[in-house]
């Protein structure tokens, strides 16, 4: 197993790990305490935590998120912790983009709905359903805790 194979690994069972944790507990909306944060592994908390910070008007990409989290190479990862605990802890995940300023879903997956809540905070689209990273890119602190 070389070393991409081997991380992709680990965040496969870190992913797995941290579904497992949230389908355990009840299925509504629990309250957003540090202390179920505490549970997750420490990528996956970085990444809820980082996408928390992301402020209205303002994007990262998928890419730019998982650096930000500890794992430069993560964003397919980020990509499945937004799709299974958005709902649960209140994201903003309509603020993640893929890398070239677009929205990754189609129609009826949630990107008519991801445009509207962009445009609502202001952030506006240029041709090809594209927006300027320059202008809308949100620099998190990659020393945060």
């Amino acid at each position: 197993m070389n070393d991409q194979e081997r991380l992709r690994a680990e965040f496969d069972a870190e992913f797995l790990k941290d579904l497992a944790t949230a389908e355990t507990e009840d299925g509504s909306k629990q309250s957003e305490s540090e202390n179920e944060l505490d549970v997750l592994a420490p990528f996956t908390r970085s990444v809820i935590e980082t996408i928390r910070s992301i402020p209205e008007g303002k994007i990262m990409s998928y890419g730019q998120v998982a650096a930000v989290a500890g794992s430069p190479r993560g964003a397919r990862q980020v990509v499945r912790i937004l799709h299974s605990m958005s709902r649960k802890y209140g994201l903003p995940w309509h603020r993640v983009v893929n890398i070239r300023g677009e929205i990754a879903l189609d129609e009826h997956g949630g990107g008519g709905e991801q445009q509207e809540r962009l445009e609502a905070e202001g952030v506006e689209f240029g041709i090809g359903g594209r927006i300027d990273l320059n202008r809308y890119r949100y620099e998190a602190d990659h020393d945060a805790d």
